[in-house]
């Protein structure tokens, strides 16, 4: 790959996406480490929320893929993140 990604940038675009505080820094980590990762939050997400976060992801290459699962009986989002080769 051997591009080097600005951490402070990708959060700010990530948090520009409207992705809450607590997770926009795990998803900034995914793409700067390279790593797949996977948690659980309550913090709300909606469509228009994930449109601009796909949008950003793939204007900017940050090559993950990403998936948001409701647990709506419990108020609770599950994020699964995974670096693409």
């Amino acid at each position: 790959m051997g591009e080097a990604f600005n951490e402070a940038e990708i959060l700010s675009k990530i948090k520009g996406a409207g992705v809450s505080s607590h997770d926009a820094p795990v998803i900034t980590d995914c793409i700067v480490t390279r790593k797949s990762c996977s948690w659980v939050n309550t913090d709300p997400v909606n469509r228009d929320i994930v449109r601009k976060l796909l949008a950003v992801i793939k204007e900017n290459n940050y090559r993950i893929d990403l998936s948001i699962k409701a647990v709506t009986s419990r108020d609770k989002f599950i994020w699964e993140v995974k670096a693409l080769q």
